[in-house]
């Protein structure tokens, strides 16, 4: 009897401990399932980024993602440091400040963004960055012109990807 108890405990202990690796140290089949899906619910949220700047964007030029971290006046702001100018849109002094308050309540510092850069324009303007900027679900090029708080620069219509955009040619180009 005793040779039988030492003989299963010898077995008993080494197999339990084999279970024990295998089946996970005590997780359930649940537990993986559970761990799978929580793989397939972060999947889907690179392919909307994805959707997203493929819905935005055009063209061949830098299309990029960001932060904004500085509105420097009507028609400028910074994206991750990086200047970024609105195309086809200026917004002179006198209505500069309204602009730019105009863009801070809509697409405040620490907003993301996604910048289209003008394909017909990628030279730069002043070392900023020619683009489409949108910002919580709106393009701020077009909020701008809309709210009369910039006007469209129309003498860059024939250099612009972006003249033939509704927005741009509701307003003239």
């Amino acid at each position: 009897m005793k040779k039988d108890l030492v003989i299963g405990i010898g077995v008993g202990v080494p197999v339990v401990i084999i279970m024990i690796l295998i089946g996970g140290g005590g997780h359930t089949s649940l537990d993986f399932e559970r761990e799978i899906e929580k793989v397939i619910i972060e999947e889907p949220k690179q392919t909307e980024l994805t959707q997203s700047l493929l819905q935005d964007c055009s063209g061949t030029a830098r299309c990029i993602t960001g932060t904004v971290t500085k509105i420097v006046d009507g028609d400028t702001i910074h994206v991750d440091g990086e200047s970024v100018r609105f195309a086809l849109v200026t917004a002179p002094k006198s209505i500069g400040e309204e602009s730019r308050n105009f863009i801070q309540t809509i697409c405040p510092v620490g907003s993301d963004v996604i910048v289209d850069e003008d394909d017909s324009q990628t030279g730069e303007s002043y070392g900023r960055m020619i683009g489409v900027i949108y910002c919580n679900g709106m393009n701020l090029n077009q909020e701008l012109l809309d709210a009369d708080l910039g006007y469209l620069a129309d003498q860059f219509c024939d250099s612009s990807e972006f003249a033939n955009d509704s927005w741009a040619q509701k307003h003239g180009c």
